[in-house]
């Protein structure tokens, strides 16, 4: 039975959430139709203006207190779009930390485990050059290694541009978000 009540209850919040206005409309007319009754159940009574104006007077506070339901609606509404887009906004950061720290570290790493090795390979591919300069055959060789360094090299830089990139990404990503909203 508590079920059964905890479950209308929920149905009953949802409805008043997505349809205040109507709520409102419904309880107005309710006391409406009450006082009405009592009104005409005292019909054979002679009645003066004043007893008119207390029969219904109530209903104009039902109105301004509907009003103002109505405004805290509106206010919890907007409330919980700026909450959503501010966990949106940090979600969004979040993900550029991670990003940023991923190919931060990549980066450091390759360039300490690759660059160095490469810039050994380097000045010796240039003293075997200065050596052997008249020597096509081995000069043909070190421009191949010198060709793979290169690609070595920039397949590092276009890490880093990655880098560079994803923060762009997300922070555009952050900008559609607040546009949206």
């Amino acid at each position: 039975m508590m079920d059964l009540f905890k479950k209308w209850l929920l149905a009953a919040k949802k409805l008043a959430e997505k349809y205040p206005a109507i709520l409102a409309a419904i309880v107005i007319y309710l006391y409406y139709l009450l006082t009405s009754f009592n009104f005409f159940k005292h019909h054979a009574e002679r009645q003066t203006l004043l007893d008119y104006v207390m029969q219904f007077d109530s209903l104009f506070f039902l109105w301004l207190a509907a009003a103002a339901f109505l405004q805290v609606q509106k206010m919890r509404k907007s409330n919980e779009q700026e909450r959503e887009e501010r966990h949106n906004v940090e979600r969004v950061l979040d993900r550029q930390q991670i990003y940023g720290t991923l190919i931060k570290d990549i980066t450091m790493l390759l360039q300490d485990n690759v660059n160095n090795p490469l810039a050994i390979i380097s000045v010796t591919t240039q003293e075997i050059r200065r050596r052997f300069e008249s020597d096509k055959e081995i000069l043909r060789w070190l421009d191949r290694i010198d060709g793979a360094m290169q690609r070595i090299h920039n397949t590092i830089r276009d890490l880093q541009a990655y880098e560079a990139q994803k923060l762009l990404e997300s922070a555009s990503e952050m900008k559609d978000s607040m546009q949206k909203h």
